[in-house]
Parts: C-alpha cells; structure tokens; sequence
C-alpha cells in the first residue's frame, strides 16, 4: 500500500496549513525531514523543524496517529505548518521526493472505508457535513455520523440475514435442531416488521433530502428577457454571461445559494423559442427537459412588451408544474397583461422574488435526530429497492408460496442494504451464516 500525501486546507495563503500522510511509511518519511525524531505514539503533537538537505523549510507541529486508531486505519501523520500556500507545496514535494504519493480526490475517506473504519454511509454523511450550506444540513449530517444511526442500519441488515439464515437452515439442514423453525406465520411477521421499519426510513429520508441536496430551481423564459441577470443577481456575483445579443446562453449554467437557511441549486437555462441554429436547438431542448426535472420553475417575462409566441409555448410547458411567474423590468410600465412577481433584475431588486422563493421552499419539517436519516438519493435507491424486493417476497407468501420462493427476493434486498453500509456484494453467505448460528460445530 502506498503512502499519501495531500493538503487538507484549501489551497491558498493563510494562517496554518495542515498536510495529511496516510501509509504505511509516513514515519519513515517524516523522520528524514525533521530535526528531531518523531516517535511512532498516537494521539500527541510534536514540534519540530523541516529540513530539505540541511536548510530549515519552517517550523511545525506534527500530529501523529498510529494504526489502525487513526481516521483512516493506516499510520497517519498532520504536519501543521505556517500558511504559505507555496510553502505547503514545497513541503508536499519534499514529501513526495522521500517516497510519498499524491492522493487522489477521496482517496483518505476511500482508505478509511476500506480499511472499516467507516460505513457508506458515514463516509456520505462526512461529504454532505463538508458541503452542508445551512444549519439543518449540519444537523442532519451530524446524524449520518451518530453511532446509534449506523447501528440501526447495521441492526436493519441484521435481522433481515437472520431471517434468511433461519429458513435457509430449515430448508437445506433440517437435522440442525439448535436453529428454531420458522413458520410461515412466523416469517409474514417479520417480513411486516421489516417492511414497516423500511419504509419509516424512506419517509423519514425523502423528506428532509432537499436540505441535503438542496432544491433544483431553473430559471427559464425566452432570450432577453433578464434570466442571467436574475441568475446573476441571486448570486450577487455576475457567473452567467449578459448579452442582448439572443441565444448568448446555450447550456445549462448552474450554482449553490443558500437564502435565509434554504440551499437551492439554481440554474439558468438557455431562452426558449423557435430556433434555427442546431447549437442552440440542443440547449433549448436541454433547458426543457430540465425545466420537467425541477422542483420550482422561475418564469422569467420582459414586463415591457406583450406576450409573445415563445412566452405562450412556455406557458403550456409549465400546466401542472410548481412555479412562479417573474415579471422583470419593473422600472418599465408592464404591458405583459400577465400576474406575477415584480423584479428589476438589473439593478438587482429582486427582495420581493427572494421572499417568495424562502415562503415556498423553506421547509418545516422537524428533525427527529433520533430518526434514521439516509444521506442521499443514491442510497435511499437501494432501501427503495429493497423494499421493492420484500414487498414482492411478502405477495408470493399471501398466494401461498412456499419460503424457498421468497429467498431470491430477500437475498436481493439483503444486498441492498449491504451496499449503504459498504460491505462487499461478493461474500460467501453460508460461511457468514454457519458461523452465526454456529451450525456443524
């Protein structure tokens, strides 16, 4: 296994910086560097200079963890150095040059998960704690990390294994009577039980996801109407480009904001009308499809000129679909005949828009922290397709089928679940099995 080397502050001047080794040699390696030995002991700090070929680099604190008690389970080192970020370089390169590897983007929280120390889902609750934009997300990433949450999941999984060892031993290895027999009966009930406590945690989960991910608002209308000055302004920082010039935004350009507490993922999307020009057909088929996709359309309309065809094609696109109509140009009497949100995008008066937007986003749902809570749509897929599978195992039973019909179904789901708390699809079952039940002692 290789030693990594990376910076784990942003990369630029500031107060410290702290570079990260993980591996096998990283003593080895930081011993060449410094003037005074760093003993191989966890959880102390060390104060040492740096040395490239007798010449003083700066003067550190080094943090020393010994596997496996370390973030990632290997031998892992924290130099500390003063916040120079050509300084930080140099120091990684002379990290580098005594036998160190870049890593790569993860690669510590990946080494953590394969060495155990972390679950699927923590290592998504780390990520979603990292990018978290308001006080919720922190919250609820905080639960991703609590023992008793991964405890659940792992107790979840659990129960579901042992219903299937039980059956499986009672089909194939009948003469084992120190394995109870599970009667159809028997089995419909914690099947129930199972679906029961699946299906709270996909409630639970879906939600409160929007604080998670955010919420996906495109912003659409025909060109010139003021899009990416109102996606410029939400910003409050010019990142799409304003043109009079139609068709000058062609793709979807998207950012995260966070307004009063609400994380919105914002996209401004190319003017919709009857284009000639293929590019631009692509990105209005683009900013349509999208348009389907969000949970909130902001209908961008120029206040000062009449509805037009283009306007009246996005009209009968939004039947149906969550929305607000915004009527720019407010300091231009409004003869678009049409209600909506008076804003003035150029000159950033947008207040009336952005109350709106908080009113119709912010969620009110409470926060159980003693609730299960899934980290992402990507993990709340396979609990959906777990749930999938028992419900199917639960049909075949109320028609009367026997168990053995259910095992494919409940091995599927039981894959599933192993898959959020990271533990390999490829394992032998009846081994895991016979030693849980201590089957041909």
């Amino acid at each position: 296994m290789k030693t990594i080397v990376a910076l784990s502050t942003p990369p630029m001047n500031g107060a410290i910086h702290i570079i990260r080794m993980s591996g096998p040699k990283s003593f080895a390696i930081i011993n060449r560097l410094t003037t005074q030995k760093i003993i191989k002991k966890g959880y102390i700090i060390q104060r040492s200079q740096l040395l490239d070929d007798k010449q003083v680099i700066d003067d550190v604190l080094i943090n020393t963890f010994v596997a496996p008690k370390s973030f990632t389970g290997e031998d892992l080192v924290e130099i500390n150095c003063h916040g120079g970020y050509y300084l930080a370089n140099k120091i990684m390169q002379l990290l580098i040059k005594h036998g160190c590897t870049l890593a790569l983007p993860g690669e510590f929280t990946q080494r953590a998960y394969l060495n155990n120390k972390l679950t699927i889902h923590e290592a998504e609750s780390i990520h979603n704690l990292i990018n978290a934009t308001n006080e919720k997300a922190i919250t609820l990433a905080n639960m991703g990390l609590n023992p008793n949450t991964v405890k659940a999941l792992k107790q979840l999984r659990e129960n579901l294994f042992e219903l299937i060892g039980q059956v499986e031993i009672n089909i194939d290895y009948p003469e084992f009577d120190d394995v109870p027999y599970v009667t159809t009966k028997q089995f419909k009930s914690k099947l129930a039980k199972l679906i029961r406590v699946i299906k709270i945690i996909i409630q639970n989960s879906l939600k409160l996801m929007p604080i998670i991910e955010g919420i996906n608002v495109a912003i659409v209308g025909k060109p010139n109407v003021g899009k990416s000055s109102l996606f410029n302004a939400l910003l409050n920082q010019p990142r799409s480009i304003v043109s009079h010039i139609p068709g000058t935004t062609r793709d979807l350009i998207d950012a995260r904001i966070n307004l009063h507490g609400v994380t919105i993922n914002l996209s401004d999307t190319a003017g919709i009308h009857q284009a000639s020009n293929e590019i631009e057909k692509k990105g209005i088929a683009k900013a349509e499809e999208f348009l389907q996709q969000a949970a909130l359309v902001l209908w961008v309309i120029d206040g000062s000129k009449p509805l037009t065809t283009a306007d009246k094609r996005i009209q009968k696109l939004l039947v149906n679909k969550n929305h607000l109509i915004i009527i720019n140009k407010s300091d231009i009497p409004n003869r678009a005949k049409i209600n909506g949100i008076k804003i003035s995008a150029k000159f950033n008066k947008i207040d009336n828009l952005i109350n709106a937007l908080v009113k119709k986003l912010q969620t009110n749902t409470p926060i159980n922290t003693s609730n299960v809570i899934l980290q992402s749509t990507h993990s709340i897929g396979y609990v959906q397709q777990a749930l999938t599978e028992l419900t199917e195992a639960k049909t075949l039973i109320n028609i009367k089928q026997p168990l053995d019909l259910t095992m494919e179904h409940l091995h599927v789901a039981l894959v599933n679940i192993d898959s959020i708390l990271g533990y390999g699809k490829e394992y032998n079952f009846m081994n895991e099995l016979f030693r849980k039940f201590c089957v041909g002692k």
